[in-house]
Order: structure tokens, then sequence, then C-alpha cells
């Protein structure tokens, strides 16, 4: 039994380090469907991720080089589209990397083959700015 008792505890510290060393990277965006528009302030896509018949419709917006991510101090936005329509709000910007990922569930998604949305972007730095989206998405396409 005295053998064992090294190889036990090497195993233990091997266990307790990997759980506390693991990373959280999230893997590259990659959307089922997706449709992008951009300006000079944000790259924008309105998304649809499909997982074992449950979708769920989302926006993502990272921030071009034109905003100085550092200086927002809240952002919101909407979202409105012929299958659901959301709304996401964040006054508290203090750790805003540049990029927001929201997304609700969407039941009528499995029920059609297109959406048309479109989003409005509001955000206050210096100033209060506004940008608008339009979308045009089709579920059919693989």
């Amino acid at each position: 039994m005295k053998q064992f008792i090294p190889f036990i505890i090497i195993a233990a510290v091997i266990g307790a380090a990997l759980f506390l060393f693991q990373d959280e990277y999230e893997g590259p965006f990659r959307p089922d469907y997706s449709s992008s528009a951009s300006n000079s302030f944000w790259d924008a896509s309105l998304y649809v991720m499909e997982e074992g018949g449950e979708y769920e419709i989302g926006l993502r917006l990272e921030a071009s080089d034109e905003i100085d991510v550092e200086e927002i101090e809240a952002v919101e936005f909407f979202v409105d589209s012929s299958a659901v329509s959301f709304y996401f709000q964040d006054l508290e910007t203090e750790s805003f990397d540049g990029v927001i990922d929201y997304s609700e569930p969407c039941s009528v998604c499995s029920q059609t083959n297109h959406i048309e949305a479109r989003a409005l972007v509001n955000w206050r730095a210096e100033t209060t700015n506004t940008s608008q989206f339009q979308f045009s998405l089709d579920l059919d396409e693989e």
C-alpha cells in the first residue's frame, strides 16, 4: 500500500492543477446561419444557432477601430425581426472589451426559412451615438 500513496498524491495534484488552471476559451464565432452588416463604428451579425432542435437568435456586435472602447459608458440595442424582437442593455461597461454577444430562444425559427430584421444600436461615450443595421437571413442555406 505504501507504494501506491505517491501515485495517488501525484494524481490528486495533477487533477487539482487541471481543474484550477482550465482555460475558458470559447473558440471562434461560427453560427449555423448569419447575416452581417457593418459601418465605421460596428461590425454586426444577426445569427441563428440550432442545437438539438432548439433555436436561438442573437446579435453580435464588434467595435471597430473608430471607437475607443474604454470611453464607452453604456450600450443598448433593439432588434426587430419578422420572427422575434429583443432588447439588450448594459449600463456598466467597466470591463467592456468591444464585443457584445446576446441571444434569446427563438420558437418560431423552426417554422420559418427567412428572417428580415433591423437593429438599432445606441452607445454613450463622450456623446450619445446611434447606428442602424438591416439584415436578411436565410435559414435554408447550409
